[in-house]
């Protein structure tokens, strides 16, 4: 016989049987869907990852903090102890560490505390303000505008995407370019532009002040591309340094002595004292930007021989990976299992055709049929039940991968989180064709015993049994 002729027979012998056929072909279906969900979900869920991070650079980047922490990490966790230190994060520790092997660059943060929440306007949404200073914008990636030059002091921001599209500007980012923002600072703020109550303020008036709350005003110069930067805005580090200045009057008795007339002036009665946060406790982190992915690990090592807490991206997204490949294991095995069970269904409907199509058979081996030709044409059709079903069950896994990629993305909307990721789950083609091939092998390995079952019958035994 012919391939073709093989086929031919398969096909008609299993739409004979349409209902047991039927009911296995929808367990290899639905076992199918599982594998290629959880495998989608797997491969995309990694690739996700990667993107969301690497558009900023951040998988060669380490964010350094003061203190560093002691204790074993494990995969879900662990319980870590804070070695307190002496030193700060200044500007003496970012020309160490600018000098180390692989560090092309060392950026200062500091998190402005001082800031509430924010408005730009002509627009009624309020965001909470998760401002950082910086002293050079150029290490920030603009899709449109400009960002701020080093020790520029004006009240200028650079505004992540995610605020443009959550404001609607997603494609025309550059419509917020030059508009204002109002930002309003934490209750008692004594930064820069704030109403500090004079020397002589009563008790009452300094609590009404600490329960107040400023407003300040800034210009949007510049909106950052996706990434890791995205949900932040920034400010010039001189700016940062000026709202981060704690200002208090202190009355001066001397002063006072040689004022002579009724409404002094707070400068003519007392003394302005300034307290610069950050030249008392430091930086908040370092951002420490490495030449490639392959050096960041050295470098990760190198810092933490130094003393400070070293917390990199790179790091993070590998555990986050093993986590991930871990799931994988797991709801892959369980996927595996589903079809080796469906298989069992094969199994269980070519015994059944080899017992009802005993006569067949007998009249196969009677006009000369040998017994391979049986049993390749009994593995054929068992081949064509596991390729079938893979070939359904993929199809309807991408659409359970579409409807999941589309859910997940309505689902981020409407919790107002802006995500650089389009597709959580991802079915590539060479995924597909893996799948079809393992339920076509499976398929063909339990239909091994019925094949070998049905080929060694004797055709004579089985033409008596029949006639009788």
């Amino acid at each position: 016989m012919r391939a073709l002729d093989y086929l031919r027979v398969g096909s008609k012998n299993l739409q004979r049987a349409r209902l047991r056929s039927g009911l296995t072909l929808i367990a290899l279906t639905i076992s199918t869907v599982i594998l290629v969900t959880m495998a989608a979900i797997s491969i995309g869920g990694r690739s996700a990852i990667v993107n969301q991070l690497s558009p900023g650079g951040s998988l060669t980047s380490i964010a350094v903090t003061p203190n560093q922490s002691t204790g074993a990490v494990s995969l879900f966790g662990s319980i870590q102890h804070v070695n307190q230190r002496a030193a700060k994060l200044d500007d003496t520790v970012v020309t160490q560490l600018s000098q180390l092997p692989h560090v092309q660059r060392v950026i200062p943060e500091e998190y402005i505390w001082e800031f509430n929440n924010f408005t730009v306007s002509g627009t009624n949404q309020q965001f909470v303000a998760q401002a950082y200073g910086i002293p050079d914008g150029s290490v920030l990636q603009t899709n449109a505008g400009t960002t701020f030059k080093p020790n520029d002091s004006r009240h200028v921001v650079v505004l992540g995407l995610a605020y443009a599209e959550s404001l609607g500007y997603s494609h025309e980012p550059q419509e917020l370019v030059g508009k204002t923002i109002q930002i309003t600072t934490q209750k008692g703020y004594r930064g820069d532009g704030a109403n500090i109550p004079g020397p002589t303020a009563t008790e009452q008036v300094n609590e009404q002040f600490n329960q107040s709350t400023t407003t300040l005003q800034a210009t949007v110069i510049g909106i950052t591309t996706g990434g890791s930067n995205q949900n932040n805005m920034f400010i010039p580090m001189n700016w940062a340094r000026s709202v981060r200045t704690i200002n208090y009057w202190v009355y001066d008795a001397d002063k006072a002595a040689h004022v002579s007339n009724g409404s002094p002036s707070p400068d003519q009665i007392g003394d302005l004292k300034s307290t610069d946060q950050i030249s008392t406790q430091g930086y908040t982190t370092l951002s420490v930007s490495v030449d490639n992915v392959a050096n960041v690990r050295t470098v990760v090592t190198s810092i933490s021989n130094l003393g400070f807490g070293v917390v990199s991206t790179l790091q993070a997204v590998e555990r986050l990976q093993q986590f991930s490949t871990a799931m994988w294991v797991m709801f892959g095995a369980v996927a595996v299992i589903a079809v080796v069970a469906a298989t069992l269904g094969v199994v269980n409907t070519m015994l059944m055709v080899a017992t009802e199509r005993r006569y067949v058979i007998g009249v196969w081996r009677a006009c000369g049929a040998t017994r391979g030709l049986i049993v390749r044409q009994f593995l054929l059709e068992a081949g064509i039940l596991g390729f079938v079903g893979g070939v359904l069950g993929s199809g309807l896994g991408l659409g359970v991968v579409h409807y999941i990629n589309r859910y997940i993305t309505e689902l981020l909307k409407a919790q107002n989180i802006n995500l650089s990721i389009t597709n959580i789950a991802t079915a590539p083609p060479l995924l597909l064709v893996g799948v079809i091939g393992l339920t076509t092998l499976f398929g063909t390995l339990a239909g091994l015993y019925p094949a070998y079952r049905a080929g060694r019958q004797d055709p004579a035994e089985m033409l008596r049994v029949s006639d009788g």
